[in-house]
């Protein structure tokens, strides 16, 4: 029976694949409506201060940085919750665990009272919510869309064998705006372990909340996605789900799980996040927030097709606004892999009297170990140049539980070890700071579309090189040569001693030597 089973899989790939052979790789014309910018409501979300006013009209933004995960999950909720018209969110990845039924539950109660709910999730993202997506998309109010669909979505690697030109660019956009007015954007996706709530690992992300005049940048960037051809409704894509949800009150059933989900104590969570809610209204209430000249800057979806300028780069609009470095410039990349040219760059500073450090993950903390083969290339030329590296470690102790670990009672890892791994995108250069979804990579640079937000602000450059001088040396390994010019891990330890490692801390020579393999082989260009 097993063989039937596996020659009836096999005849029906075979089968695919002739069939793509024959009619093409091109995707069906897209029949989803396009849709008109919609009327900010501003003054609804910004007290209406003669202060605030003449800051809004002068151009400025209102902002607050979001490096704490729970306050980063309570701003989005609190946008959610408290949008009077429109909710537009667009997102790489959309998990189906519990932050995503808690988020996805709060957008269905803000439809049934009516609030425009557009929701863009790029198609990398998977099939897991595919049923859940088609069940809300019964609601009038609710919207989805995905972006840059794989033809065949359940035999994904034909895609790969015939489409890979095209399924290699995606978005990597992570937005959400309320009612036009106020926004959140930053490295965070919408899954468990971005937000301290993972029973296997977490991630250490930044985001910022934003309101003013940007937010009409953010808009219009948004738009431009929802609109392009790229974007097909679940509707179109899955039509089977689609008509199955319809036949069976797919929409009722939805309500009913969401009413019985016993992910954790959700009214303790309700509790915890009405909290940390009301600290953000008041901060908009009393205007603790900071006002500064703000961009929020986006690639356009022709970057998909490679149809884009150089100019049009997200790179090169973040570093026309930012100008050239004067005083110094601090990095923080998940995944960093700077090229020769971006090297050669960083090099040069030191001859200019400009300091340059930079944070990405260590070999064992990049969920991604491919990356880390094209990264450590180039460290020690830029540690010969006076570049300041530093590499996340892979486990980091925390001294309090985290909230999902206090609302849930598990405790997390159960195992003892605390994983983690660095997944926040932002730098600072002499005061002007980008917080975002761009990675310092060739793939965020030339495949996948990213947006985030320039600030100038001494302030918030302020707040992050403090951050990171008192982070860093308990987060990272500082990388230095030793007097034979060979790297050297230094691991700080809290009772002050330096443990020094001269091999990558806690890898096997066989991992070591795997990576330095597969850096020969010529695909940066995708990393």
């Amino acid at each position: 029976m097993e063989i039937m089973t596996h020659q009836k899989y096999f005849f029906l790939l075979l089968v695919s694949i002739l069939f793509t052979a024959i009619t093409g790789c091109h995707l069906p014309m897209n029949t989803s409506s396009k849709d008109q910018p919609i009327q900010e409501r501003t003054a609804e979300w910004l007290n209406e201060s003669e202060q605030v006013k003449q800051n809004i009209a002068s151009g400025l933004t209102a902002y607050l940085s979001l490096q704490d995960p729970f306050m980063s999950m309570a701003a989005r909720v609190h946008l959610i919750q408290n949008a009077k018209a429109h909710l537009d969110l667009q997102y790489y990845i959309w998990e189906d665990d519990v932050i995503g039924h808690h988020l996805l539950s709060d957008l269905l109660k803000a439809a049934d009272r009516g609030v425009k709910v557009r929701l863009l999730i790029d198609d990398q993202n998977g099939t897991k919510l595919d049923q859940t997506l088609a069940q809300l998309a019964q609601h009038p109010n609710f919207e989805i869309k995905l972006f840059n669909p794989y033809k065949y979505r359940h035999l994904r690697v034909i895609d790969y064998v015939f489409r890979f030109k095209n399924i290699n660019h995606r978005m990597h956009n992570k937005l959400i705006i309320a009612d036009g007015a106020v926004a959140v954007t930053g490295g965070r996706n919408i899954s468990s372990e971005y937000f301290d709530a993972s029973d296997h690992f977490q991630f250490a992300d930044m985001d910022i909340f934003f309101g003013g005049k940007s937010v009409e940048q953010a808009n219009h960037a948004f738009l431009q996605f929802w609109n392009d051809d790229l974007s097909y409704s679940v509707q179109q894509l899955l039509k089977h789900e689609f008509k199955s949800a319809k036949q069976n009150a797919g929409l009722e059933q939805i309500r009913k799980r969401y009413a019985d989900a016993r992910d954790f104590p959700k009214s303790a969570v309700d509790i915890k996040i009405q909290q940390a809610q009301k600290q953000i209204q008041t901060n908009l209430e009393q205007s603790p927030v900071q006002w500064a000249k703000a961009n929020f800057l986006a690639d356009s979806p022709d970057k998909i097709r490679g149809k884009v300028s150089e100019d049009q780069l997200l790179f090169n609009q973040i570093m026309q606004i930012m100008g050239q470095p004067k005083n110094h410039i601090e990095l923080v990349s998940a995944y960093f892999v700077p090229t020769q040219k971006g090297a050669d760059y960083l090099n040069s500073l030191q001859q200019q009297n400009i300091k340059a450090r930079v944070l990405t993950n260590s070999f064992l903390a990049n969920d991604v170990p491919l990356v880390h083969a094209f990264y450590q290339k180039y460290r020690k030329t830029l540690l010969q140049h006076g570049v300041k590296l530093y590499e996340f470690k892979p486990y980091i102790e925390r001294e309090h539980r985290t909230w999902y670990e206090v609302m849930s009672g598990n405790v997390i890892p159960a195992k003892g070890k605390n994983s983690s791994r660095l997944h926040a995108k932002f730098f600072d250069i002499d005061g002007t700071v980008f917080i975002g979804s761009f990675n310092f990579d060739p793939r965020s640079a030339h495949l996948n579309t990213e947006v985030g937000l320039v600030v100038q602000s001494d302030q918030l450059q302020n707040e992050i090189s403090t951050l990171l001088d008192t982070l860093l040396p308990q987060v990272a390994y500082e990388l230095n040569l030793n007097e034979q010019g060979q790297i050297i891990w230094l691991d700080h330890q809290k009772n002050g001693l330096v443990k020094t490692h001269d091999k990558e801390p806690e890898t096997t020579g066989f991992q070591r030597f795997v990576i330095k393999l597969v850096s020969i082989f010529p695909i940066e260009w995708m990393m």
